[in-house]
């Protein structure tokens, strides 16, 4: 149930392209599209949970500390520009 990390690229265009609200069933629509099957990601998901709240939380705290309260955000350097 390994998904090959490139597919993450894949993914990334996918859902920056999709122009609807997300919810359960457009991400699994996304993955499938792409070439992971439903099992396989959830899979993924489960083994990775504890890292990708890390990552989330982690995320969160960055954003909060530097003042970013919405999205897109980009830094470059020390530069702030919002969207």
């Amino acid at each position: 149930h390994m998904i090959n990390p490139n597919k993450y690229i894949d993914f990334y265009y996918a859902a920056l392209h999709y122009k609807q609200q997300f919810n359960d069933e457009s991400i699994l629509s996304i993955i499938k599209s792409i070439g992971i099957t439903e099992e396989d990601f959830k899979v993924s998901l489960a083994k990775n949970a504890d890292a990708i709240d890390k990552m989330i939380q982690s995320t969160r705290e960055l954003a909060q500390n530097i003042n970013i309260r919405g999205t897109p955000a980009i830094i470059v350097g020390d530069t702030f520009i919002g969207g």
